[in-house]
């Protein structure tokens, strides 16, 4: 049981045969090839951070067995202080990436920890599974492993459900044997798999089953190494820059393109030992509720856009100072906005910890109702953000050259012509090179798109998070109001 250094991570998911293929072609190795091995060195970084003794602290713990330690985002809170903890240890990472690399390792541990806190509620008289959610746990944990996961099936007619579907597209149980059952179809949208040492597939909380024969073989969940046999990975584009002339002209895409990916199951056999729900539509409509899980992701992902929205408040103050627009008021009211939102969710992240409840397995659970405010108010104003960057830089953000134009022959106009009131040109172009990555690129469109999307669809999650609200008291309020009212009237 002990923490993994960045080497062993790299040389792990370089030789397992895993099949990836982007643009065409078959990747041969992900953490060479230009279009992945900025995240991979970044997932290794985050890995070598654990061993950093001003760090290690903040970021592992020891067992309670025996002399190893683990890392804090595979803890299963039974205290507030245990919140604060693995607050702390998320806040690092995030830091460390710029919140901009929404699937590190520290989510899905998080997510699995959840599931194994309430293993039992993966029982059922269908099926038995909750010791696997347990040793998947404690094996990723121990070996300090790296999962995905795929929860959604693909976008073929959104009026049916999947089991009404006439192509027979989405993933599902087509047999099984003595050894496990046999997965066939597709799954979307597998974030970081490319890089992954595992893949979790699981339900979507937005997408119940019906209560038929056919639901059943969609009724399934399980994990597997991204590397078996017969599981193909087809990625989109990168984001970042193949043909740029420095990575410091794109600083995020190059580093931090965590790859989202269609998972395509070619027959793929599932050990029963590593199955979590298997034909089993009550189990697979309920998961999600009975764990509590959500309300955990949602601690893990809060921590993750208060390192974004600190990053985006530091690039706009940095960039407005560089120029003297701050001196501006419309620029100081933007960056005002930015200053809020940080306070924002950084104020909904200690109030959840604090106002913790009991939870399955002895575990506490932050209160969910300021994690749901961070859910759905954070996307549009990590949108204004890049908005408030677009109207700071300006026509700046385009008038901007390649940082490798220093090594070129015109490296005097460059230095004389690209300076700013308060940077030299080599400190100015590296800023805006940052803001245009941050807030214009496609790496910057793909984050957008991924805030808005990456916990579901909102206006869904949304509606049903309305719905679902004790409306009793507000009407009773509302009501004893006007009835105090018209009494005080009457009098």
């Amino acid at each position: 049981m002990a923490i993994r250094q960045g080497k062993d991570y790299l040389e792990r998911i370089a030789n397992d045969g895993r099949e990836v293929w982007c643009d065409g072609v078959r990747v041969a190795d992900v953490t060479t090839d230009p279009r992945f091995s900025g995240g991979a060195r970044t997932m290794a970084e985050l890995y070598d951070l654990q061993h950093d003794p001003k760090l290690t602290p903040i970021l592992t713990e020891k067992a309670v067995e025996g002399d190893g330690i683990f890392g804090l985002s595979h803890k299963q809170p039974r205290t507030t202080e245990d919140l604060v903890k693995r607050r702390k240890m998320v806040k690092v990472w995030n830091d460390h990436t710029c919140g901009m690399f929404g699937r590190s390792p520290d989510f899905m541990n998080v997510m699995i920890a959840a599931y194994a806190a309430a293993y039992e509620a993966f029982d059922s008289g269908e099926s038995k599974l909750g010791k696997n959610v347990l040793a998947f746990h404690r094996m990723i944990r121990d070996q300090d492993l790296s999962s995905t996961h795929a929860l959604v099936s693909p976008q073929i007619d959104r009026t049916k459900g999947i089991d009404l579907q006439e192509k027979d597209i989405a993933a599902r149980i087509i047999s099984e044997n003595d050894r496990g059952f046999v997965i066939n179809g597709a799954r979307m949208l597998a974030t970081l798999a490319a890089i992954a040492d595992e893949i979790v597939v699981m339900p979507a909380p937005s997408y119940p089953l019906s209560d038929s024969e056919e639901a059943k073989a969609h009724a399934f969940g399980f994990a597997i190494p991204v590397a078996t046999k017969g599981l193909r990975l087809i990625a989109r584009p990168t984001t970042g820059h193949l043909n740029s002339g420095s990575n410091m002209d794109f600083p995020l895409a190059s580093r931090l393109d965590d790859s989202d990916c269609m998972v395509v199951f070619d027959h793929v056999e599932v050990p029963w030992e590593r199955a979590f729900i298997y034909r089993d539509v009550d189990v697979y409509n309920g998961v999600q509720r009975t764990t509590q899980v959500s309300v955990q992701t949602s601690h893990q992902f809060a921590t993750k856009d208060l390192a974004k929205a600190e990053f985006m408040r530091d690039l706009a103050t940095f960039l407005a100072h560089s120029t003297n627009v701050d001196q501006f008021l419309h620029i100081q009211n933007g960056l005002a906005e930015l200053i809020n939102c940080v306070e924002f969710v950084y104020s909904c992240i200690v109030t959840a910890e604090k106002e913790c409840q009991p939870g399955p397995g002895g575990t506490v659970i932050p209160r969910r109702e300021p994690l749901q405010a961070v859910k759905f108010m954070f996307p549009p104003q990590f949108r204004r953000a890049c908005e408030i960057i677009q109207i700071i830089g300006a026509g700046g953000l385009f008038a901007n050259p390649s940082y490798a134009m220093f090594d070129s022959d015109l490296k005097g106009d460059i230095e004389k012509y690209f300076q700013s009131a308060n940077l030299e040109s080599r400190e100015r172009i590296r800023l805006f090179r940052l803001a245009v990555d941050a807030a214009v690129s496609s790496f910057s469109g793909r984050q957008q798109l991924y805030e808005r999307f990456f916990a579901g669809d909102p206006i869904r999650a949304s509606a049903n998070y309305a719905k679902t609200f004790d409306k009793n008291y507000s009407i009773e309020r509302i009501t004893s109001l006007l009835d105090r009212w018209e009494s005080e009237e009457k009098n």
